[in-house]
């Protein structure tokens, strides 16, 4: 399979885990879906997990080029903040590493289960923690680097929970939401779990 229909059969298989639910998808449902093998489609595009964290990896990339452009002597839930706001105005603009649409359908599939909410959390944390404690020149075990690390992980949840509705579901009114409004949620969770401004940009 050559890198464009890889790219398609990914895209139908994020678009059917954000509209069924990614508990309630099944490999099968996807390899029908793509027109791929059932013995074949893993090996074509990975398992459900894989689609997800390798889509969520290649944004965790750009806000790691991000943070190293941000001064270092920015506090650090600060400095990931500015790095994940220039990660949002790139997808908005269309230069990010994924589109606009990919990122909603991730979005709405990680939303869809706990279990992958957890795995995303923890493929987070395990890239940042390095990444955090060269930047501070200390260990991965220092409490700046953790506590930050978990206060962080507060605001993107603030975030994500920000677009459920009244029963705990994905509001599918999202789809439509302007990409200011995006923005706007991001700063709102960030002034609300942190209590402190947003940093300029």
């Amino acid at each position: 399979m050559d890198d464009e229909a890889g790219r398609e059969a990914v895209d139908v298989a994020l678009t059917l885990l954000a509209e069924q639910g990614f508990d309630a998808t099944s490999m099968a449902q996807i390899a029908t879906a793509t027109g791929i093998p059932a013995n074949e489609v893993e090996r074509a595009i990975g398992t459900k997990d894989e689609i997800v964290l390798t889509i969520a990896e290649e944004m965790l990339g750009s806000v790691v080029k991000a943070l190293s452009e941000v001064d270092p002597q920015t506090p650090l839930v600060e400095a990931l903040m500015t790095a994940h706001s220039s990660l949002l105005a790139d997808i908005i603009n269309d230069t990010g590493p994924v589109s606009l649409d990919r990122m909603r359908r991730m979005g709405k599939a990680i939303t869809s289960s706990t279990d992958l909410q957890k795995k995303v959390g923890a493929q987070r944390v395990e890239i940042l923690t390095t990444v955090l404690a060269d930047r501070f020149q200390t260990s991965a075990s220092d409490t700046r680097v953790q506590q930050g690390l978990k206060l962080w992980s507060a605001v993107l949840a603030a975030t994500y929970l920000d677009v459920l509705d009244k029963h705990g579901r994905f509001d599918p009114g999202v789809d439509e939401e302007s990409p200011d409004y995006m923005r706007s949620r991001l700063n709102r969770a960030f002034r609300i779990v942190t209590g402190r401004s947003i940093p300029a940009t």
